[in-house]
């Protein structure tokens, strides 16, 4: 069992060496990616999840830490493919994969990583878990696709929203809930339940993210109104265009030029706008609505000291 100094901690350099192990290349730029990926790995969110569930469910050790590392493997391959779609020079405050290697290094890179991860993942010979993570890489790139066809369209609603994050985010989360789950040959009872409490970690994650975008984005380590600048609709501005009176204001920044969007007069506007709209109040509603779900599921997983440990991890969260 985990102690409660140790936990994360364990987890983490755990998923770490297990990263080292399944990415192997002797090619320097696949070793460059590689440590890259590891050294710029962040709070490592996913495997924890994954790892706690096993722990709670008392699940082989060595098989939770490798599928918490290909769940970090398919995350990292998505960000280095995101930041070419993006054409960001920039993620979480440091240089992206993009700005050190390039975009064809970077889209090859990302592919290599996928391959490492569904070649390790084809050894557990286990036609469930491969269902759950190739489901994944395929939501991923579809949410992509449909992000970008309705990036800066002002049709965009709440349901093809919540196509994007499920795909793009939440589906990640909950593949590791639900490789946890079939790690430790849960009854489909209890998958359905480990299922829906990773689902909506994942909605929770990337609605909290497009609040903090906004309201808090030092939080995030980035740096604010970049959802704004780039003309993509998130939850706050959706809502907010959805509310009368508000919808025709808020449309209006969005037609606006790119260096207009980046003026720092401009966004103080709109933020005014989207804050005087009620947006603001309904997404921190929305993500209380999401954080007690999330801590009712965790209450049904069995009573163990690592349940605690992972509701500690996710109450980490709940500053917005």
């Amino acid at each position: 069992m985990f102690t409660e100094k140790k936990s994360a901690a364990t987890i983490i350099n755990a998923v770490d060496k297990e990263l080292k192990n399944i990415i192997q290349e002797d090619l320097i730029i696949l070793q460059k990616i590689k440590d890259f990926v590891i050294e710029t790995g962040g709070k490592r969110i996913r495997p924890l999840l994954l790892c706690f569930l096993s722990e709670i469910y008392e699940s082989e050790r060595s098989g939770a830490f490798t599928l918490g590392a290909i769940t970090e493997i398919i995350h990292a391959a998505s960000l280095l493919h995101d930041d070419v779609l993006d054409d960001s020079m920039t993620r979480r405050g440091k240089p992206s994969g993009k700005s050190l290697f390039g975009n064809k290094e970077v889209i090859l890179g990302g592919d290599f990583l996928l391959a490492c991860g569904i070649k390790k993942l084809n050894e557990f010979k286990n036609h469930k878990l491969m269902s759950v993570f190739t489901r994944v890489i395929h939501d991923l790139s579809v949410a992509e696709l449909l992000q970008m066809e309705y990036e800066a369209r002002e049709d965009i609603d709440i349901s093809i929203y919540y196509k994007i994050i499920y795909g793009k985010t939440a589906s990640l989360f909950q593949a590791a809930a639900e490789a946890a789950a079939i790690w430790a040959k849960l009854s489909n009872k209890d998958f359905t339940k480990l299922s829906d409490l990773g689902k909506n970690m994942g909605l929770f994650f990337q609605i909290r993210d497009d609040y903090l975008d906004y309201y808090n984005a030092k939080l995030l380590k980035k740096d604010p109104f970049q959802d704004f600048e780039r003309g993509i609709y998130t939850y706050p501005v959706i809502i907010a265009k959805n509310i009368e009176n508000y919808g025709v204001s808020i449309k209006s920044f969005f037609t606006k030029p790119v260096k207009e969007r980046k003026k720092e007069s401009i966004q103080k506007k709109f933020l005014d706008i989207l804050t005087k709209s009620g947006a603001k109040i309904e997404t921190e509603k929305k993500l209380n609505n999401l954080a007690d779900q999330i801590l009712t599921g965790i209450q049904f997983l069995p009573d163990k000291p690592e349940r605690s440990l992972l509701e500690s991890q996710f109450r980490k969260l709940l500053s917005f």
